[in-house]
């Protein structure tokens, strides 16, 4: 269907347009909408219920380039089928994307038994589309137009808030951040979780960066238009509510001094959700040890795209508070998506690199040919692999990392040393304040004796202090040492003691995805004392083979046929359990 077909099939009910700054036009029908135009072509932020397209006519627009949604939520997207019909390309913000492409999983979850997510989802469309991106931070041109997309968390984790140059002003598309001075349209949509104030936090957080922003006038998808001020007024009066609910009672103070000082060379960033670290060089510039999501004020309940956005939200500060002019490079100690979801937007934004120790570098630049828990959704590509034991100079520092498997089979330590120190940064290896905490996870394909070999590293390593991925530094003392070496014996003997010999062994299928007719790995690990044999089976193949004490075995094996998910099992001896692996087989490119 055409524009113009569209148009004479769907009649508004509500009619007209308001100036609202030189062509920019204001529709009103189950919320605000704003036509942009420049002669005979227009943008739309935001649809209400699509009537505004057959108006458009009025303005003299006979070429819509495309529709650009702040967020999803029905009152002002729900007229985005009329648009897709008439061939419009609709944009929206990426973690806000589910609720169009596929609605009724949602609206059907919103409706289910059991259900403890707080958000609104009866809010959401009930028609999908397939949106194109609307990428955060990203100047989206299209045509004469520029649109320039910026994080708003509140009225939902995606929602955005769009910037626009027009006539001398400097336009804020707030979508429902606020509708006017000290309101927002829905207080219930800053539920997120069963009970929780998510939505209120980060509506202040997103207020408070908008006003920083510098816009002239504030254009919502409610209420009328606002000056800049009415956004420091919202702040204020939702932090009334916020303090009576208890939650985040700290956002402010954090907001003013987001990074901590351990060093004057070394930063925290005491706003995210894991440690984010800094190095500062004497030359102004920085370096950062893993950056996942930057001042988390509270996530929706779940995994998946639609609850997990990462933002900027503190680099302003490291440039007006320590000075720093460029962040050279990031290096991930693993690839847990809390250590590396913002990485993405550092380099997209800002050109910094990515430096990457050699067990993680496949499993970021590939992540679905590895079955790793709460890995990120997108490929990582390295800009740099780090030869493991091998130094690197980065300005005044040098930087070695070293494989340390335990929280994760892929994790890394960064011993860094510098201004006459040695620290030690393990990601998430040991836990608690006493930095003794045995943090182990089996679907991170954990070993007995992984804590072993971790407590020898670092004694051989004599770093001066350990710095974690959750937890407060430690300074490194005998006590300390004779500790975790005394604890890593005790865990490889209660993992020997307390399962058959044949489950101590760890099953690795490499890669876990993959196309027919291409060579896969299975990799049998064998952290015990003894060598142990059985027989490997996927479908009609099988395979004998013996796996050497404190050693592995490898075997190659090339799947045919469609797609399909095929098991593979290791068995030893009759009664004693298999373990159990599966390799997902792909019609297409993995």
């Amino acid at each position: 269907m055409t524009q113009r077909e569209a148009v004479s099939r769907f009649r508004s009910g509500v009619s007209g347009f308001t100036e609202v700054s030189p062509d920019v036009f204001r529709h009103t029908s189950t919320a605000h909408s704003y036509v942009w135009r420049s002669g005979h072509q227009a943008v739309l932020i935001n649809v209400g219920d699509g009537s505004l397209l057959s108006e458009l006519p009025e303005l003299g627009v006979s070429e819509v380039l495309a529709a650009v949604l702040t967020h999803a939520a029905w009152d002002v997207s729900g007229g985005v089928g009329v648009l897709a019909h008439a061939g419009i390309p609709v944009y929206a913000p990426e973690a806000d994307a589910p609720f169009l492409a596929d609605p009724q999983v949602y609206l059907n979850a919103w409706a289910g038994d059991n259900n403890y997510d707080g958000r609104p989802l009866n809010l959401i469309p009930h028609e999908g589309v397939q949106p194109r991106p609307l990428r955060d931070y990203q100047a989206l041109v299209l045509g004469p137009f520029t649109l320039v997309a910026r994080p708003a968390p509140g009225p939902t984790l995606g929602h955005t808030v769009l910037l626009a140059e027009a006539n001398g002003e400097r336009l804020g598309f707030t979508g429902a951040l606020l509708c006017a001075p000290g309101q927002v349209p829905r207080l219930s949509a800053t539920m997120w979780k069963y009970n929780g104030g998510e939505g209120l936090a980060g509506s202040i957080l997103s207020l408070l960066d908008l006003y920083d922003q510098q816009p002239t006038r504030l254009l919502g998808a409610f209420g009328e238009v606002l000056a800049p001020d009415a956004l420091k007024q919202t702040a204020a009066a939702l932090g009334e509510l916020l303090k009576l609910r208890g939650h985040n009672l700290r956002l402010l103070e954090l907001r003013e001094r987001p990074y901590g000082e351990l060093r004057p060379w070394l930063l925290h960033n005491r706003t995210s959700e894991a440690n984010s670290y800094v190095l500062l060089s004497a030359q102004g510039t920085a370096l950062m040890i893993d950056f996942g999501y930057d001042f988390a004020f509270g996530m929706p309940p779940g995994t998946a795209r639609d609850t997990r956005r990462p933002w900027l939200y503190n680099l302003p500060a490291l440039q007006a508070q320590f000075g720093v002019s460029k962040i050279d490079a990031v290096i991930p100690t693993h690839a847990h998506d809390d250590h590396v979801a913002g990485i993405p937007l550092l380099r997209e934004q800002l050109g910094t690199q990515l430096w990457v120790a050699e067990p993680l570098a496949d499993l970021l630049a590939h992540p679905h040919r590895h079955r790793f828990p709460c890995r990120w959704f997108e490929s990582i590509l390295p800009d740099r692999v780090l030869a493991l034991k091998t130094p690197v100079v980065w300005e005044e520092f040098q930087i070695t990392p070293y494989a340390l498997p335990g929280h994760a089979r892929h994790a890394v330590a960064l011993l860094v040393e510098g201004y006459g120190e040695r620290l030690l940064f393990i990601g998430d290896q040991y836990a608690g304040g006493d930095g003794l905490g045995l943090n182990y996870t089996y679907q991170n394909d954990f070993l007995e004796g992984d804590y072993v070999d971790s407590a020898a590293l670092i004694s051989r390593l004599r770093p001066d202090v350990l710095l974690s991925g959750h937890w407060e530094p430690v300074v490194l003392d005998a006590h300390w040492l004779k500790a975790a070496t005394a604890r890593g014996e005790a865990l490889r003997r209660t993992h020997a003691q307390l399962q058959p010999v044949a489950s101590r062994l760890l099953l690795t299928v490499t890669p876990a995805q993959t196309v027919a007719r291409q060579f896969v790995d299975l990799i049998l690990t064998n952290p015990t004392d003894q060598t142990i044999t059985g027989y490997l089976q996927a479908e009609n193949w099988r395979h004998t083979l013996s796996v050497p004490a404190c050693g592995e075995q490898s075997v190659q094996f090339i799947p045919e046929g469609m797609a399909r998910r095929i098991q593979i099992v290791f068995t030893t001896q009759p009664g004693e359990p298999p373990l159990i692996a599966f390799l997902t087989l792909t019609d297409g490119q993995t």
